[in-house]
């Protein structure tokens, strides 16, 4: 879909019409082994000059890190204003090493982050003044494995071609071709949805996590698609799920999943705790009321904030 047609049809912009590199070597959500979700909070004052700094700095980085990393940047849309969020792409934790040579040693990198970008008569400054201070967070995500119903649902092709990732790709989570799955390089909206699951339902929550996953890439696939993470060096047992695509509209179809889909409704109804557990639904398996979404659309060069 071109820009304009998106643009006809009330859908965002994705982040491949932006500088992201060769279509070939893009790392994204569907197939990395390891991602990076690093946030920042903009000094309203300056959020014109925090925008380009972002779009700078990941245009550049985009280029050299090429084959090894891809990097998006979003602008968080429902939540809170002038929060930027960037998807750090790479198939292996040691890949990151390459980000530190560039900070040591690449001359661009340098004259991005350190050059003057905010005006004389505001006090001069770069990136330093342009966010708030202690507003950097990180979560680190790697595709949710190790549920035997993984190898059931996966596509033959998938689950023979060989991976040098750190965990198996989360593309291999969905049992579709390629034609029919989103990522974060090529959807408009990314939804980030977030959820502790209670420790003594772990195996039971990501169980229904991953179910529930699949009844949404069966009924809407190719419209929108659906990853499951599991935060590593962060909190423990807490679980993301990436949901892709590019409009509302689209959105609202999934809310209307639970009104005329057999098989997602009855999803909704199945035991996920065992009898020697107590017994229950889906709902026992996670701590309330920790389920949180945050929706994220790609910031792109010159683009305006949203309010």
């Amino acid at each position: 879909m071109t820009d304009a047609a998106s643009q006809a049809q009330g859908a965002f912009l994705p982040a491949h019409s932006g500088p992201l590199g060769s279509g070939s070597d893009l790392l994204h959500s569907g197939n990395a082994g390891f991602i990076i979700h690093r946030a920042g909070q903009l000094n309203h004052a300056f959020r014109a000059q925090g925008r380009q700094f972002a779009t700078d700095l990941v245009g550049h980085l985009n280029k050299v890190v090429e084959g090894v990393a891809t990097i998006v940047v979003h602008e968080e849309i429902l939540g809170t204003a002038d929060r930027l969020h960037w998807l750090i792409h790479m198939k292996q934790p040691n890949d990151y090493s390459r980000f530190l040579e560039i900070a040591d040693h690449d001359r661009s990198f340098k004259e991005i982050t350190e050059a003057d970008r905010i005006a004389a008569s505001e006090g001069a400054g770069n990136w330093e003044r342009m966010f708030v201070e202690g507003s950097f967070q990180e979560r680190v995500y790697v595709p949710q494995h190790g549920l035997d119903e993984h190898d059931d649902d996966h596509d033959h092709d998938h689950h023979d071609e060989p991976s040098d990732t750190f965990v198996p790709p989360a593309r291999h989570q969905t049992g579709l071709p390629d034609s029919r799955m989103r990522s974060s390089v090529d959807s408009g909206l990314t939804i980030i949805r977030t959820a502790q699951t209670a420790f003594r339902f772990r195996t039971e929550a990501r169980e229904f996590a991953f179910a529930w996953a699949s009844e949404v890439n069966r009924a809407l696939g190719g419209e929108l698609t659906v990853y499951l993470y599991e935060e590593t060096f962060g909190q423990q047992d807490r679980i993301h799920w990436m949901i892709h695509l590019d409009s509302l509209d689209t959105y609202r179809k999934l809310t209307e999943l639970s009104r005329h889909d057999a098989d997602y409704q009855a999803l909704f109804g199945r035991q996920f705790v065992p009898d020697f557990k107590g017994g229950g639904g889906w709902e026992q398996t996670f701590v309330s009321p920790t389920i949180q979404d945050t929706v994220l659309t790609p910031l792109h060069p010159g683009a305006p904030a949203w309010f």
